[in-house]
């Protein structure tokens, strides 16, 4: 299986940004440290208090937060770039620490469930995209994924995120909404930042104070050659 050339992100070369809850950049060649979780993994009493958080910081810099999907983000995008990279630094990791307190029903402890999970995130390796490391948490996913020319993030989340949702819900005896519906990505820019999600995933289960089955992490050995050459 041929594996790619690690790519730097280049803010000269060609880039994709949109905009949801979060902010998305796509550029080709990429790769992507991504996090998506279970649908109740969030209260929405800790949402609500966010929304608050976020409305102050916004209104210390003049900007008026009308919500997730609100007129804000056109101000918001005039900030300088060292205090948007603070905006998000500061909410993405009341996120993650969030996530790693384990609440709402934790599906992904399930051994079915789990199982189902590595086998969506894997089945098109090497094909239609390049798996790194990831860690499965009992209320969420942490990954590395390179696209392949031609590929999005975003078809690999459907992909992935879809089929393992209806297999994970037949195992339950359940129905409804199982994931969240927007994922967290960032691109990895460097090697020294890619060392530092692969630190971050393999020591997630442990900061978190949890023992995750073997089958919950996964190791791209093949990521290894990057820092070879």
């Amino acid at each position: 299986m041929s594996r790619p050339a690690f790519v730097s992100f280049d803010e000269h070369k060609v880039m994709r940004i949109y905009q949801r809850n979060l902010p998305h950049w796509r550029q080709e060649g990429a790769t992507y440290f991504v996090t998506y979780r279970l649908a109740d993994s969030i209260p929405e009493s800790v949402r609500r208090q966010w929304e608050g958080d976020k409305a102050l910081w916004l209104k210390a810099r003049g900007i008026v937060y009308d919500g997730v999907t609100g007129r804000w983000h056109a101000a918001f995008a005039k900030l300088t770039a060292m205090e948007q990279f603070q905006f998000h630094q500061h909410f993405n990791r009341q996120v993650q620490s969030c996530l790693d307190r384990g609440l709402g029903a934790c599906h992904l402890r399930n051994a079915e469930c789990l199982e189902t999970v590595r086998a969506k995130i894997l089945g098109n390796d090497g094909t239609r995209y390049h798996v790194g490391d990831f860690v499965i948490m009992p209320n969420h996913v942490h990954l590395l994924v390179t696209p392949v020319p031609g590929e999005e993030l975003e078809m690999f989340l459907k992909q992935v995120k879809g089929a393992s949702a209806v297999e994970c819900n037949r195992h339950l005896g359940r129905s409804g909404t199982f994931w969240q519906a927007e994922s967290y990505d960032h691109i990895v820019r460097t090697l020294e930042q890619l060392h530092a999600y692969r630190t971050y995933i393999a020591d997630n289960p442990r900061n978190a104070g949890l023992v995750v089955p073997a089958s919950a992490r996964y190791v791209a050995t093949w990521m290894d050659e990057w820092f070879k050459s």
